[in-house]
């Protein structure tokens, strides 16, 4: 055998060792990642509407107090009358309502993300005597979400904006022109 042709026969072994090396330690390709995919949206408050018997909301310096009658919905302590179509869209709007993300704050404190105090907030009464709240804060700094707490947790999670246009329209919608 010529010296070529071993030449040619040791780099030809050479490369096949190093692409059977390659091949038994690259990783498995994988399709897209499952976790990301699967991931469905999480509700922020877990509530049925039809459960909720009792509103506490303050929005931009205003309370409106609502309680669910055998006639309807009304204002407290008034009892004046509400649209039952105003706050049930208010209701399945919160219910609809889902976590963006949750914020690492570490050392940070929560007047930080304006949740000491909240600047809004919103208090759900259920029939069964438990309650649902959820405080919000500050924008983001991209003014796409808003801090938020749920349910007094120490989280601090992420929510959409459009929740502020929900609670002005609660608020409108217990105001009387007179």
């Amino acid at each position: 055998m010529s010296s070529e042709s071993r030449r040619v026969l040791v780099f030809g072994l050479l490369a096949c060792l190093l692409g059977g090396y390659a091949y038994v330690t690259t990783p498995q390709k994988r399709g897209p990642d499952v976790s990301l995919t699967e991931r469905k949206e999480r509700p922020v408050l877990d509530f049925r509407p039809d459960e909720v018997v009792h509103i506490d909301l303050v929005y931009d310096g205003q309370q409106v107090l609502c309680r669910r009658t055998a006639q309807g919905w009304e204002q407290e302590p008034q009892g004046l009358p509400i649209r039952a179509e105003a706050v049930d869209e208010f209701l399945a709007n919160l219910k609809n309502l889902v976590n963006l993300g949750e914020v690492e704050i570490g050392n940070a404190s929560l007047a930080e993300y304006g949740l000491s105090p909240p600047a809004s907030r919103v208090v759900l009464q259920l029939e069964n005597g438990e309650a649902r709240s959820l405080a919000l804060g500050n924008r983001n700094p991209v003014q796409t979400s808003i801090y938020a707490q749920v349910n007094n947790s120490p989280q601090v999670v992420l929510v959409g904006a459009v929740v502020l246009w929900d609670m002005r329209k609660l608020v409108m919608a217990t105001q009387r022109v007179g």
